[in-house]
């Protein structure tokens, strides 16, 4: 319940602070389209369990305003494809899941200034992700709901104009447990992955 509330503070405070001048935000508003290639990777506390990674893949659209100079606030939806495996050593039985999700995000961005036609970012902030499908052969099934914290590292090109290319590494840090588990381990659900991105 705490993520969640911080979750909800979070987007009220920046909603408040864009709130203003708005007009004149959406004006200099971008949008664009981006693919991610993801390495899955499961997290548990669960005791006698192996956990190994599966391959994902994320591709969405994107909308980012401008809160200053170098401060962007990002938003949007994506399909993400998250899971992995968990092998249960004390009872010889491996669980595969593939789960697919919509995921509406809530970043900052922050830019350096423009050198050579080159920016230079940092990407924060949470996501909320909805289950749309799940492909598992264990009777645990996976939440309808998670939350990750993401952070990117990457660089934009200007190609004149508002329009540019983007390329960024990143870890969705999944914060709420993912699967309805019968004996109360947390069972957590992450991506490392390379964006690359459209911008105009």
């Amino acid at each position: 319940m705490k993520k969640i509330n911080f979750l909800y503070l979070f987007i009220l405070l920046f909603l408040q602070s864009y709130s203003q001048d708005i007009n004149s935000k959406l004006k200099n508003a971008r949008m664009g389209l981006y693919v991610s290639p993801t390495i899955n990777f499961i997290s548990t506390d669960a005791s006698e369990t192996e956990t190994s990674n599966n391959v994902g893949f994320i591709y969405g659209w994107a909308v980012e305003m401008a809160l200053n100079e170098h401060h962007r606030l990002e938003s949007g939806f994506a399909i993400s494809y998250k899971g992995g495996e968990m092998t249960h050593n004390s009872v010889n039985f491996k669980s595969d899941y593939k789960v697919q999700y919509i995921t509406i995000p809530l970043f900052i961005k922050m830019r350096s200034r423009e050198i050579s036609n080159f920016n230079y970012f940092a990407r924060i902030g949470p996501s909320i992700n909805f289950k749309i499908k799940e492909k598992s052969n264990s009777n645990e099934q996976a939440h309808s709901a998670i939350i990750d914290m993401s952070i990117f590292l990457g660089t934009e090109y200007s190609l004149g104009g508002k329009t540019a290319i983007e390329g960024s590494v990143f870890f969705n840090n999944n914060i709420t447990d993912a699967i309805q588990s019968d004996n109360n381990s947390q069972v957590l659900f992450h991506q490392i992955g390379l964006r690359l991105g459209f911008l105009f």
